[in-house]
């Protein structure tokens, strides 16, 4: 008897019920989308520096998320409001890259030139506009090409750019994408920009991807950044001038002087400097080389 009251007695266990989602696509492990994650990373800041030298304000792009989905879901959690890059492998393959509309004024209009502190007014983009776009996208694509590159030694170009998340069929829909999602900030106002992966058209690279994955993350990293910010540095444009003569003037002077006035400058046999932009960098001295003006560099400024 008393056995039997133990057993009556005695706690039963509660069953362990586990959540399975079978509708999640797992076709990219989490190694590989940890590892495209790192190369995406050193891309948003390549491309960090390189848009913020092109439009001259700050920009700023941050990977969010990497999120495995089917790609009608994927798909459908893009914004409306879009600009939407069909991107091409060299294998012929397609990926999608969408950028938000409101990103993609700004950078126009900083392109251009304009300087505003609200936020661009929501609209559709003319035909010129349209064209700037394009090139904007180009040279996003180019850098990010850079950093596929390197993770699976394939390259991507831009093949046409669409306005209308409709016209969108890639794959079919049950096919499982990867979601790279970012945010762009551009004059502290955020964006959505989103890489969407099928896995069909990167399936052949994978093995590529895998190959080194316990390599040392952290020297890749390195090595991947370091190139990276070397090839968009050698891209950036900078303004060279000589000034061979200067001289400091009041305000009341400035505000003074009508066409004709003579502005008498120092001697220029004491040499001028050549400025990088606006930063000195050479020590020189003018002459000619044979009709046009030019400058012989002596030494270079310490700046520090």
């Amino acid at each position: 008897m008393a056995e039997d009251k133990d057993q009556g007695t005695r706690p039963q266990r509660s069953r362990r019920v586990r959540e399975v989602d079978f509708s999640r696509p797992t076709k990219f492990s989490q190694d590989q989308q940890r590892r495209l994650g790192y190369g995406y990373e050193g891309f948003c800041r390549a491309i960090s520096t390189q848009l913020s030298a092109q439009l001259h304000t700050t920009v700023e792009l941050e990977l969010m998320s990497v999120d495995q989905q089917n790609w009608s879901k994927a798909l459908g959690a893009l914004p409306e409001a879009s600009l939407f890059a069909v991107v091409a492998t060299d294998a012929g393959m397609n990926l999608l890259l969408e950028i938000e509309l409101a990103a993609v004024v700004r950078m126009i209009e900083r392109l251009l030139g304009a300087s505003f502190s609200s936020p661009p007014l929501e609209r559709d983009l003319t035909e010129i506009e349209l064209h700037l776009a394009r090139r904007m996208l180009r040279t996003m694509i180019t850098q990010l090409s850079r950093a596929w590159e390197e993770l699976m030694g394939t390259t991507l170009t831009l093949l046409v750019v669409e306005r209308e998340v409709a016209n969108i069929q890639l794959v079919p829909s049950s096919e499982p994408t990867l979601a790279i999602t970012s945010e762009i900030r551009i004059d502290g106002d955020a964006s959505a920009f989103t890489l969407l992966v099928p896995h069909r058209s990167i399936e052949a690279d994978l093995p590529k991807l895998t190959a080194g994955l316990y390599e040392s993350t952290a020297a890749l990293a390195d090595a991947r950044m370091g190139e990276a910010v070397a090839a968009t540095l050698r891209e950036v444009t900078v303004e060279l001038r000589a000034e061979v003569g200067s001289n400091d003037l009041a305000v009341d002077e400035v505000l003074a002087l009508r066409p004709g006035d003579l502005v008498r400058l120092g001697p220029c046999a004491s040499g001028g400097t050549l400025y990088a932009e606006n930063v000195a960098i050479h020590r020189t001295r003018p002459g000619r080389s044979g009709d046009r003006r030019a400058v012989e560099i002596l030494d270079r400024i310490d700046s520090r």
